[in-house]
C-alpha cells in the first residue's frame, strides 16, 4: 500500500496500480512459470486491463522486474553521504546502486523474488541491468555529491568532478553487474558461501569486494 502523505490521490491511485501489476507478475511467475505468464495473465489476477497494463510497463518482463523511473530522494542521498562517511566510497555507491534498482512499491521481499526469478531466468538478466542505464545520470550527480564531500577530491573543478564521478559510477556498477552474474550463473556455490546474509546482502557484499579488489590490484 503507498502511504506517502505528499502524494496527491491520484498520484497515489497510479502507484498502488502498478504496485499490484509488479505483484502480480511476480506471483504468477514463481506460481506458473515465466512462459505461462502472459500481460492478459498479469493484467487479470491485478484487476486492471490489458490496455492499463501498457500505460505502466512496455512489457511482461518489465513487470516482472519493476522496471521504472526511481528517484534519488533528499532522504536517500543523505543516508549515502553518511554511509560514505561511516564505510568508504565505494560501499556507499554500491549501496546506492543496489538500492536503486531494487526498491519496491509493495512487500520487501519482493525484491528477493525477483532475485529468484532471475536466477531461474538468467535471460532477464540484461533487463535488469537496463535500469541501470536508465538510472546512470541521475546516479552520476549522485556521486558527484559524495565526491564534492570527500577530502580527496577537494580542490577538483564541476567538470573533473563529473567525469571522476563516471569514473567511479563505471566502477562501482561493473562490480554490481559482475556480482548479480555471478549469483545468477552460480546461486548455490555463492549461497554457501554467504549462507547467514540475505541475497540482497550477499550481491552487496560480493560487489564491495569486487570493486576493492580491483583498487588496490591497481594502485
Amino acid at each position: 500500500m503507498i502511504t506517502d502523505p505528499s502524494l496527491g490521490l491520484r498520484d497515489r491511485k497510479r502507484l498502488e496500480t502498478r504496485a499490484r501489476l509488479e505483484e502480480a507478475a511476480v506471483t504468477l511467475v514463481l506460481r506458473d512459470g515465466l512462459e505461462q505468464t502472459t500481460v492478459d495473465a498479469i493484467s487479470d489476477l491485478a484487476d486492471v486491463s490489458p490496455r492499463t497494463f501498457f500505460n505502466y510497463f512496455d512489457s511482461k518482463d518489465s513487470a516482472i522486474l519493476g522496471l521504472r523511473e526511481i528517484d534519488i530522494t533528499a532522504g536517500l542521498l543523505a543516508d549515502t553521504i553518511d554511509r560514505a562517511a561511516a564505510d568508504g566510497l565505494v560501499d556507499a555507491v554500491v549501496h546506492l546502486i543496489l538500492d536503486v534498482m531494487g526498491a519496491p512499491l509493495t512487500r520487501s521481499t519482493i525484491k528477493e523474488d525477483r532475485m529468484e526469478i532471475v536466477r531461474r531466468h538468467p535471460h532477464l538478466l540484461a533487463g535488469q541491468l537496463a535500469q541501470f542505464t536508465q538510472l546512470a545520470a541521475q546516479l552520476t550527480e549522485a556521486v558527484q555529491v559524495l565526491l564534492a564531500r570527500d577530502p580527496r577530491y577537494a580542490g577538483q573543478n564541476e567538470a573533473d568532478r563529473a567525469a571522476s564521478a563516471d569514473v567511479v559510477l563505471s566502477l562501482c556498477g561493473g562490480a554490481v553487474r559482475a556480482a548479480v552474474k555471478e549469483w545468477a550463473a552460480d546461486a548455490a556455490a555463492v549461497s554457501a558461501r554467504f549462507d547467514t546474509a540475505s541475497t540482497s546482502h550477499r550481491l552487496e557484499f560480493r560487489a564491495i569486494s569486487l570493486a576493492r579488489e580491483v583498487l588496490d590490484k591497481l594502485s
